[in-house]
C-alpha cells in the first residue's frame, strides 16, 4: 500500500524545489519587468540620461563623448530589447507553471534555466558597453570614473550601464 507521510513528504519536497526555483527567479523579475522601450521617468533611457547628466558634469565629459555615450546608449537598449523581451515571456510561463496545482519541477526548472541564460547573456551585453564607456574616457576621466565607482555602490548595479557588473 501507499505510505500516505511519503506521498505527503513527496508533495512538499516538490513544492519546496518549486519555491526554491520561483525565488532563484526573482532577480530576474525586475529585469522582466523593465522595458527599454518605455518612455517613462522610470526608463532605462531616463535612468541612462540622469547618469550621463551626472557624468558629463563630473567626469567634464566633451560633446562628442557625450553624443558617442548617447549612441552607445540607444545601442544598448537596440541590444537589450529582444533579451528584455524573451525574459518577459519566461516570466509569465514561470508564474503559469507555478500557479497549477501541482507544479512540475522539471517544466519549472527548465523555465528557470532560460532566464539564468539570458540574465549571463545581459551580463555580456552590459560588460562590452562597460568596456567601450571606458574607453571613451581620457586617462584623467577613467581614473576620475573608477574613483567614482568605488564611492557609489549605486553605479555598480543600475542597469544603465555605468559599472562592469561582475564587479
Amino acid at each position: 500500500m501507499n505510505d500516505p507521510t511519503k506521498s505527503s513528504r513527496g508533495a512538499v519536497a516538490l513544492l519546496a524545489l518549486a519555491a526554491t526555483l520561483a525565488l532563484l527567479a526573482v532577480p530576474a523579475l525586475g529585469l522582466a519587468q523593465s522595458d527599454p522601450a518605455a518612455a517613462g521617468p522610470h526608463s532605462p533611457a531616463a535612468h541612462f540620461g540622469m547618469h550621463l547628466q551626472h557624468l558629463t558634469q563630473k567626469l567634464n565629459l566633451t560633446a562628442e563623448q557625450q553624443a558617442t555615450a548617447k549612441q552607445m546608449a540607444q545601442d544598448l537598449a537596440a541590444k537589450m530589447a529582444p533579451i528584455h523581451q524573451a525574459q518577459k515571456a519566461l516570466h509569465t510561463q514561470l508564474k503559469a507553471a507555478l500557479t497549477v496545482p501541482n507544479p512540475d519541477a522539471a517544466t519549472v526548472g527548465q523555465v528557470v534555466i532560460q532566464m539564468h541564460q539570458n540574465r549571463a547573456q545581459v551580463k555580456s551585453v552590459m560588460d562590452a558597453f562597460h568596456q567601450q564607456f571606458e574607453a571613451l574616457l581620457n586617462p584623467d576621466q577613467l581614473a576620475q570614473y573608477k574613483q567614482m565607482l568605488a564611492a557609489h555602490s549605486a553605479f555598480r548595479h543600475h542597469g544603465a550601464g555605468f559599472s562592469n557588473p561582475s564587479q
